[in-house]
């Protein structure tokens, strides 16, 4: 009789992570091939495309998701914020850069997530 050793489940990081992995090979993915790539079951893989789409980092469509739609306006507010940090800093006022320079972060991440790890879009 042969016995087949349980799968180590992927930690839901890990499995966000090669979900969006897969965002960034290609604009569309389905339910099961995201299924299929973590080893989660159907319904672990619908809670997490929900999750990352509630982060933002993807937009969920019927029978799987896509790469978040960045809007124009990240780039711009991650522009803007920086000319900011400059200003502030000319006037010494850290507060003011620090704020900053978290909007700038947070536009980004935004950016960075639709973009994909390598920089494409």
């Amino acid at each position: 009789m042969v016995t087949r050793q349980a799968e180590t489940p992927m930690l839901p990081a890990v499995r966000h992570r090669r979900i969006l992995e897969l965002l960034a090979q290609r604009e569309y993915v389905t339910v099961t091939e995201v299924s299929d790539a973590t080893g989660a079951s159907l319904a672990t893989t619908q809670r997490d495309l929900a999750r990352l789409a509630t982060s933002g980092a993807l937009t969920r469509i019927r029978g799987g998701a896509t790469r978040a739609q960045a809007s124009r306006g990240d780039a711009r507010l991650l522009a803007t914020c920086l000319v900011r940090v400059r200003h502030a800093l000319d006037r010494h006022d850290l507060t003011a850069a620090e704020h900053a320079l978290h909007q700038a972060l947070e536009a980004c991440g935004r950016l960075r997530r639709y973009r994909g790890a390598d920089g494409t879009a």
